[in-house]
């Protein structure tokens, strides 16, 4: 693998150390602040929305790994690729086709559009090819 393409994954590796790992953690350590700083001034973070903050810490936890091998490593990114396109696909993009935006969800939308792209560049797919040997 090029060497471009690796320093392309660590950065994407370091992106997700500090943003799912921090917002992660937050939403575990701190609901409250999460709350308004992260979800748009939630008044409450719920047990089901500190699912979503543990899936974020070991996204981050596991993307410390990514930095030593980012080959091997690539599954994190590619479960970021799919929710985020997931997310992108059934919840933001047809918020916004409703005109149900909000200065957030804009910012947010176009983050993970952004992080989407970089990934299908970055990836080696055929890398994935998640045999035994």
């Amino acid at each position: 693998m090029e060497m471009s393409s690796l320093v392309g994954l660590r950065i994407m590796y370091g992106a997700a150390v500090v943003g799912a790992g921090i917002v992660g953690a937050m939403t575990l350590i701190a609901p409250a602040t999460a709350g308004r700083y992260i979800f748009a001034n939630a008044t409450e973070v719920d047990v089901f929305l500190r699912i979503l903050g543990a899936l974020w810490l070991a996204i981050g936890l596991v993307a410390v790994a990514g930095f030593a091998d980012p080959v091997r490593y690539l599954p994190v990114l590619l479960i970021q690729l799919l929710y985020k396109s997931a997310w992108l696909a059934f919840a933001a993009y047809p918020a916004l086709a409703s005109g149900r935006s909000s200065g957030g969800l804009i910012v947010l939308t176009v983050l993970f559009t952004m992080w989407v792209l970089a990934l299908m560049v970055l990836i080696p797919f055929p890398a994935l090819t998640f045999s035994s040997t």
